[in-house]
């Protein structure tokens, strides 16, 4: 079924710009992941279910 869609789909430059769309997005979350000063922010949003407060 697979291979009876991909036989109609002609555009070969649709599949080109989707596949670097889909790079560049991937590119940019491993990026934001790893920026400088990204550990302390995940170190206090790791902590932050264990924190007790004082809820009134």
């Amino acid at each position: 079924m697979k291979q009876l869609a991909l036989s109609q789909f002609n555009d070969i430059y649709l599949i080109v710009i989707g596949f670097f769309l889909f790079f560049s997005v991937f590119i940019g979350a491993v990026f934001w992941a790893y920026r400088k000063g990204s550990k302390k922010h995940y170190d206090y949003l790791s902590q932050l279910p264990l924190r007790e407060e004082n809820r009134t």
